[in-house]
């Protein structure tokens, strides 16, 4: 870490809503004594776009205390000296100069910028408060920077005790504890975005119900898997179904399935599933499945779910479910038992090798037999030899190469390095 301001930054910055110009220029010093706020950021880039107005509305509404404790310099990523004059108008502070590129990329570096917006957050004498000061500003605008200016950062977390998770990306909105441990409650209404950790949630006085979330790698009864949607949606009407009736008439298994209106392999995917499914319910114990949209709007949810033969649970409620299974992408189909055995986290592949028959083998409270080896179909791989995608069958990977794939048929033309055999996943795995 550099040991003077200046060695970080320059001897001098762009006083902020001026042009980048010799008139326009102050002395480095000038912030000697403050926490620093380094905002790495482009004109070019959209989230950038979307993050600078909330992280501007809050530096402009803190009081004075604060603002006399902490400034912020917006250290660009931007291409050209047009695109940062631009970006530059809208940023209530200051920045190091669009010519001065040489501390742009020393600054990069040195904190381990690797993408943007960041935010980095320095105390006086030039020791990090936090990297994660974008996620803080999400969580709470001017609580965030009225923290750093007093040296200390928003989030904190504490140890795990006993089994407690840890949930990774979470935060407590009430008491900020990141990442959020042991047990958590959120909205079932997605637009809330609301998580609670255990001791919040008795101070918490929430408008809508409040529903514990379930631990990823723990197996649970499909009743309990179902506690978090409130009720199911007719599929051609809006009449409401109790989400209970998945219980009813010894039902083996349950199939969730995450797809939307807007994603074209759900678009085709569906006609398909459906299809299979109305053949399937000849059976004597026909299969079950509720749809969670992955819809941002009303309206796309309404018309995709008209398309299909079973229930929907309500917009926005699939939030603990589709953090329950932890799958990769859409369209998604996860078969549960009614004791909570995962039958198959590969739903949408199963239905397109087996047909109606893996509806069938599910609506026993089934496991389809595992593919060989040289049958399995390895999601979003590629050989990067003869460029199969998905690749098929044995796949090895080069641990020194990083992201780097072979087909049994490419590894037997050789690798500069060894290459190592990768064990086909079980249904709690993924690739």
């Amino acid at each position: 870490m550099a040991t003077k301001l200046n060695e970080l930054l320059g001897e001098e910055l762009v006083r902020h809503n001026e042009s980048d110009d010799e008139s326009s220029r102050i002395s480095t010093s000038q912030l000697n004594g403050k926490t620093l706020v380094l905002y790495f950021s482009a004109h070019w880039c959209q989230p950038c776009r979307h993050f600078t107005p909330k992280l501007a509305k809050a530096f402009k509404e803190v009081n004075d205390d604060i603002k006399n404790k902490l400034d912020i310099v917006f250290v660009s990523c931007d291409e050209n000296q047009e695109d940062f004059n631009e970006y530059f108008k809208e940023m209530p502070w200051k920045a190091l100069s669009f010519s001065d590129r040489d501390h742009s990329k020393k600054l990069g570096e040195k904190f381990n910028v690797n993408g943007i917006p960041c935010l980095v957050v320095v105390s006086p004498s030039l020791e990090i408060i936090t990297s994660d000061g974008v996620d803080e500003i999400y969580g709470a605008p001017k609580e965030a920077l009225r923290k750093w200016s007093q040296g200390k950062r928003l989030f904190w977390t504490r140890e795990p005790r006993n089994d407690e998770y840890v949930w990774e990306y979470t935060n407590c909105t009430e008491c900020f504890m990141k990442p959020l441990v042991g047990l958590r409650h959120g909205c079932t209404n997605k637009e809330c975005q609301i998580d609670l950790c255990e001791t919040c949630l008795s101070k918490n006085k929430h408008e809508h119900p409040l529903v514990e979330y379930l631990i990823p790698d723990r197996q649970y009864s499909l009743e309990k898997l179902l506690l978090s949607i409130p009720y199911l949606l007719d599929p051609k009407t809006e009449e409401k179904i109790e989400t209970k009736t998945m219980l009813k008439n010894d039902i083996k298994s349950v199939g969730f399935y995450f797809s939307a209106h807007w994603c074209p392999p759900c678009r085709r995917f569906t006609p398909e599933l459906v299809e299979i499914y109305k053949r399937a319910q000849t059976n004597s114990h026909p299969f079950h499945i509720i749809f969670i949209s992955c819809d941002e709007d009303q309206e796309s949810f309404n018309s995709y779910r008209s398309e299909m033969p079973w229930p929907a649970a309500p917009m926005n409620s699939g939030a603990v479910p589709a953090e329950y299974f932890q799958f990769s992408g859409i369209p998604s189909l996860i078969v549960v038992s009614s004791n909570g055995t995962i039958l198959s986290r590969r739903g949408h592949e199963d239905v397109a090798r087996f047909g109606v028959q893996a509806l069938q083998t599910w609506s026993r409270g089934e496991k389809l037999a595992r593919p060989s080896p040289d049958e399995y179909e390895w999601r979003h791989v590629i050989c990067d030899g003869c460029q199969m995608s998905p690749l098929i069958g044995q796949r090895y990977s080069c641990p020194i190469c990083g992201n780097y794939d072979l087909c049994s048929a490419c590894e037997k033309k050789g690798h500069e390095h060894l290459l190592v055999l990768q064990l086909q996943p079980d249904d709690h795995d993924e690739e």
